[in-house]
């Protein structure tokens, strides 16, 4: 994935293509397609996509439509990352209910906690989390901001059947609630984001 982020440079390039592979995704789904076949050949062949967009099909080529959730859930939060970096807000559309700031001992059990966790998981997981399911209104009834992030998060991963973060389990913060899911997903986008520039 760290090479498709370096061949996709600018926000432009990012939201485009995570709007051709929102595209795939929904015509996989209805339609279907041949897993091994590369993501560049479906969408020029198959949904005739491909005439103006030549930095974006050479990123995808990387990539087959079995990759395609995991490549949505990377530039989600590539573009959301992107966002940060521009100093605008990536989570709208979320309800101030999951953007309470940190408490100062929060923030430093916080800081603990990325200096061991795969960043780059945590990241994805928790964005995908926020944007699959805290960004509609009917939320709370579903999504309690006074729950704790960790358990939550924990379900979340388990209902995917995907791998279980670990290091979330036994070392994220019981403390920081779901209400706090925003800030520390902006806490560690940041802490990525040092950690690239040095």
């Amino acid at each position: 994935m760290g090479a498709i982020s370096g061949e996709l440079q600018s926000y432009s390039e990012v939201c485009e293509a995570l709007s051709v592979i929102e595209v795939t995704l929904g015509f996989l789904g209805t339609v279907g397609g041949d897993p091994n076949m590369h993501l560049n050949v479906y969408v020029q062949d198959i949904l005739r996509m491909g005439d103006q967009m030549t930095p974006i099909l050479k990123a995808l080529s990387r990539c087959q439509l079995k990759h395609s959730i995991a490549l949505w859930q990377f530039l989600s939060a590539h573009k959301s990352e992107q966002l940060l970096g521009l100093k605008k807000d990536p989570f709208r559309e979320i309800s101030s209910k999951y953007k309470a700031d940190l408490s100062p001992e929060s923030a430093k059990l916080l800081s603990a906690f990325l200096n061991y966790t795969d960043l780059d998981a945590f990241l994805l997981e928790l964005h995908e989390m926020m944007v699959l399911k805290l960004r509609n209104t009917q939320t709370q009834d579903s999504f309690n901001p006074e729950w704790s992030l960790r358990d939550t998060l924990m379900s979340y991963m388990e209902t995917k059947e995907n791998e279980v973060l670990l290091e979330v389990e036994s070392q994220f913060p019981e403390d920081i609630l779901l209400s706090n899911c925003v800030s520390v997903w902006k806490v560690a986008a940041t802490r990525k984001q040092d950690r690239q520039a040095k």
